[in-house]
């Protein structure tokens, strides 16, 4: 199984496609045990012009690397069905790669490219259950700067309660041009009066009281800051002659050949390259033959060159013999000029020599920082992101396939999730109602329902179904009339299909109350003979995991002994969905602090659990706060073996239930599937009144996978 690594970058100057080759470098030199074709996956969130690092990949590691390139955030606004859709792509990609990839590189959304850049950098991190490297950098290594640095990363890691971070890389630390923004050749100046050696104070000393890791702090190098003959070229994409030999030449200086010729003559010039207008190429040559340091220039731009002549095959020949390298071009010196100031050092026009003595020197800060920043330092069954067990849910209900009425036919939500499940293969979903109606509602407002989704009438199946109703309810007062008035509601009647074999789960509530639903399932399919009640459980999809809570919806006032049968079907529904359950037994008091008659029925419902169940992680009587939070654990159940890590909640009642479940869902926002019934014979889920479309769709896979 690979891992999955997000970089997601602080800052917008910050090196983040050197920094991304040197995490590639790093792995397949250190990490990557099968050395095997594209045992990499890159891709990043954004595809744009100024994307180099894919371009990078492309060309010279294609071999070690596997790319995506359709995945592109920036232009998308956060929770908007776009977002949604891309969003899936990545764990498609991700599910697609896992087994296939060692790694799996993210490169996180530029804050720079998006209004909703943090958002969504969270939301992908948090869903794919990636561990997170945030890319920072550092004007000056100054104590007082780098401990204001300090204070908004730390804002920053308070405000975004990010799982699973690795730490923090400072890179372009010192750097001259992250102050102030410099064109092309204000930057060769700078460059020019900048020494060698580099002086750093590393960082680490200083942070002493951070809560995010350092992985590596690297200097910005000016040896590794330089401009050559090549890259001018890649960059400029212009014709060149003697290029081949000369390519590795440095530019340090831009002189424009004009009225200011003479500086040709100054005896600082070093590594120069001129820009001469063809219309002045002869006065240039006199002035560069005069010239004693005429071995100071490395390159010249011809601009204006319409097209070749032979009679310039001279000019060549003199400009090779001493080691100069020519280009030449139809633009005129302006637009060459213009073209130049936007080159950046940029690392595409960089050759492979290059590219790879960077991912060295960046490599080498990672080899000398802590090597725990590369092993995984959580329970990966802990954490169940929500996109991921929603993407699970489909992918599992594909596999079943299996058929699922929904009675209720005639509200258009249900039939955009019918459409939608029978294109994705999501159920065969079985509609109860009039066929005529049914497909002019769908018309109306645009559903296109398929030929293959299957409608029955009621009017015309009920008769079939009253002697099986008579006979599960006799002994119940009910006479015939009585029966063909209940099976006039098709809640009733679809419930009495379930009953017969023709269908494997029914989806109902969308405009009928909890007790409508359940009812009917009560009387008709009745419990489970290894079950002594019917219970509920609510999948709570916060933003970075998924958490069950039980019972929310159908027992009052549950026994000791009823509140251990809850926890050990919401513990065996957890495993039925991919989830490894951790069960809190919650309480107003934690261990033996509390006293009370709530307490007592909590502490006996967790030891008939453990002695039933020893297989399972439970706790309790335990606190909500003991449950989620490891450093309240800590103080309240040292001993606690689910450590604040719980993701079962089994409630003492109902009223504590029902009233947690929407209070959390309303006050944070959160999608929440269910009541999903469990200890019935066959699956009869209930939906919300305020249900979406989406909803419908996670329960109908729900059911799907129940009716195993």
């Amino acid at each position: 199984m690979s891992r999955i690594i997000m970089l997601i970058p602080l800052d917008k100057d910050i090196g983040l496609t050197s920094i991304g080759l040197s995490i590639i470098y790093f792995f397949y030199q250190k990490k990557i045990k099968k050395k095997s074709v594209q045992s990499i996956l890159y891709f990043s969130c954004t595809q744009n012009s100024s994307n180099s690092t894919s371009h990078v990949i492309n060309k010279y590691f294609s071999k070690i690397v596997h790319t995506v390139d359709y995945i592109d955030f920036s232009k998308v606004l956060f929770n908007s069905p776009e977002y949604s859709f891309l969003l899936n792509k990545v764990i498609d990609e991700h599910y697609n790669n896992k087994f296939l990839r060692e790694l799996i590189l993210i490169e996180g959304i530029k804050n720079n490219y998006c209004i909703n850049s943090e958002e969504m950098n969270y939301d992908i991190s948090q869903n794919l259950n990636a561990e997170v490297i945030f890319i920072a950098n550092l004007e000056n290594s100054s104590p007082e700067y780098i401990k204001n640095k300090e204070k908004k990363i730390n804002f920053f890691l308070k405000q975004k309660k990010y799982k699973n971070i690795l730490g923090v890389i400072f890179n372009q630390i010192n750097s001259p041009f992250l102050e102030n923004k410099y064109d092309f050749i204000k930057k060769l100046i700078v460059l020019k009066k900048i020494k060698n050696e580099t002086k750093t104070i590393v960082p680490k000393k200083i942070l002493k009281n951070n809560f995010f890791s350092i992985i590596a702090c690297i200097p910005w190098n000016r040896n590794i800051v330089t401009t050559r003959v090549i890259d001018l070229f890649n960059f400029l994409n212009i014709q060149h002659t003697n290029l081949v030999q000369k390519k590795n030449h440095i530019i340090e200086e831009i002189i424009i050949f004009d009225t200011h010729h003479l500086n040709l003559l100054n005896k600082h010039s070093l590594n120069t390259l001129v820009i001469v207008s063809f219309s002045r190429v002869d006065v240039f040559l006199n002035v560069l033959n005069c010239n004693v340091n005429r071995s100071k220039v490395k390159c010249i731009i011809l601009t204006g060159i319409l097209k070749l002549k032979k009679n310039i095959a001279s000019l060549y020949k003199f400009l090779i013999k001493r080691s100069i390298s020519i280009f030449f071009t139809e633009k005129n010196t302006i637009e060459i000029l213009s073209q130049l100031q936007n080159f950046n050092f940029d690392i595409s026009v960089k050759d492979i020599t290059y590219i790879k003595k960077l991912q060295r020197y960046i490599s080498n800060f990672f080899c000398h920082s802590s090597f725990m920043f590369f092993k995984k330092k959580y329970n990966i069954n802990v954490i169940y992101p929500p996109k991921e067990f929603c993407y699970n849910l489909k992918l599992l209900s594909q596999k079943k396939n299996k058929r699922i009425i929904l009675p209720e036919s005639y509200e258009i939500r249900i039939l955009k999730s019918v459409a939608i499940c029978s294109d994705s293969n999501i159920a065969q979903c079985v509609l109860l109602g009039d066929p005529k109606k049914i497909y002019s509602i769908a018309n109306d407002n645009g559903i296109n329902l398929k030929k293959n989704i299957e409608i029955i009438d009621p009017i015309s199946v009920r008769q079939e179904y009253l002697a099986r109703f008579l006979e599960i309810r006799k002994g119940k007062n009910i006479n015939e009339f009585s029966a063909k008035k209940q099976l006039e509601d098709n809640t009733v009647l679809a419930t009495l299909i379930l009953e017969s074999n023709h269908v494997d789960g029914l989806v109902s509530g969308s405009i009928n109350t909890t007790s409508d639903t359940i009812r009917p399932a009560l009387q008709i399919i009745k419990t489970n003979p290894q079950s002594l009640l019917v219970s509920s459980i609510f999948f709570m999809l916060l933003p970075n995991q998924v958490l069950i809570y039980g019972d929310c919806a159908i027992n009052i006032n549950p026994t000791a002994e009823e509140l251990a049968v809850i926890a050990i079907q919401s513990a065996d529904s957890a495993k039925m969905f991919g989830i490894e359950p951790r069960i809190a037994m919650l309480s107003y008091s934690t261990g033996c602090s509390g006293f009370g008659c709530q307490v007592e029925k909590v502490k006996e419902a967790t030891s008939i659990i453990k002695n039933r169940r020893s297989d399972l992680i439970i706790d309790g009587p335990i606190q909500y706060d003991a449950a989620v939070s490891n450093k309240v654990a800590k103080l309240k159940a040292p001993s606690s073996p689910i450590s604040g890590s719980a993701n079962v909640f089994i409630f003492p009642d109902l009223n504590s239930g029902n009233i947690a479940y929407k209070a959390v869902q309303r006050s944070s926002r959160i999608v929440s599937i269910g009541p999903m019934l469990q200890g019935l014979r066959k699956p009869v889920n209930d939906l919300s009144r305020g249900a979406s479309v989406e909803d419908i769709i996670y329960t109908i896979a729900l059911t799907s996978i129940q009716s195993e």
